[in-house]
């Protein structure tokens, strides 16, 4: 089974679950929400499979070279 970090929007910024749990507090952008997540795996020492949550609700992983910016089909 594949572990995931979900990155999502929220209707105060960004998001990202692990484990099934929401980070404590919304990121103003996707990046921060994405290093936040990178920080907080790095604690744990344990690596992911990124996602983010597409327009239509589905998740989809997240390109290595898109890690720094969020997919087109998410840009606000």
């Amino acid at each position: 089974m594949e572990n995931y970090c979900d990155i999502m929007p929220d209707a105060t910024g960004w998001v990202y679950v692990l484990d099934g749990v929401q980070s404590p507090c919304a990121y103003y952008s996707y990046e921060l929400a994405l290093e936040a997540a990178q920080a907080q795996l790095a604690r744990k020492g344990r690596g992911r499979l990124f996602r983010y949550q597409a327009l239509n609700g589905e998740m989809l992983p997240v390109q290595a070279m898109s890690l720094a910016r969020p997919p087109a089909s998410m840009s606000f």
